[in-house]
């Protein structure tokens, strides 16, 4: 069993988070990488960069096309 707590986890395990805003109907992926590696990321808020409103946010696997793990993913595992 894996544990996805920190933005380091999701990283470091291949997945993703992607937000969207529903004031304004932008979806985004969202830069783990900039995202503080310890910080957790469970009840975390984030903020429209377009309107400044909510954003709901989705966990998913980071794959691309190919089911090959998606670049700067590697970086974090080797932490």
């Amino acid at each position: 069993m894996i544990r996805l707590q920190t933005f380091g986890d999701l990283l470091k395990h291949g997945y993703k988070l992607s937000g969207y805003c529903r004031g304004c109907s932008v979806h985004r992926d969202i830069d783990l990488a900039a995202c503080p590696p310890d910080r957790n990321y469970v009840g975390a808020r984030f903020k429209c960069r377009t309107c400044g409103g909510p954003v709901e946010i989705t966990l998913s696997q980071a794959v691309t096309s190919n089911s090959d793990v998606l670049p700067g993913i590697e970086k974090w595992r080797e932490r």
